[in-house]
């Protein structure tokens, strides 16, 4: 049943494209001339010009997107990388072994001069 309604659900979503670019090629079929600076095409059909400047803008849009969204994925990429070598690192100090005494640390040496104290 699921896919039954699916595949109607698909049949009539290609089917109205269809309409709707039949009518919008029959609202648009007006001949006009594609003049640039560097060219001249006499007699195109205005939904071609339509088609192309849509599709011209949205793979534009599309390619600035897409390298933002490539260059978002590949410095992801690269911070979960030191995050990780960072967290690595950090598992490795802790699992270091402690100083043999603790007060040894600590004590001061004999020798040493403390200026300051009186």
């Amino acid at each position: 049943m699921k896919r039954l309604a699916l595949l109607i659900s698909a049949l009539g979503f290609f089917l109205g494209a269809l309409w709707l670019g039949w009518s919008f090629r029959a609202a648009n079929a007006l001949l006009v001339d594609l003049d640039l600076v560097w060219l001249r095409i006499p007699d195109l059909e205005l939904w071609w010009l339509l088609l192309a400047a849509s599709g011209f803008g949205s793979s534009l849009a599309t390619g600035v997107v897409g390298f933002a969204w490539l260059r978002g994925r590949v410095l992801n990429r690269r911070y979960r990388k030191a995050i990780k070598r960072l967290e690595s690192e950090l598992h490795q100090m802790r699992s270091l072994p402690l100083a043999s005494s603790e007060s040894e640390a600590f004590e001061e040496e004999p020798n040493r001069v403390a200026f300051g104290r009186g």
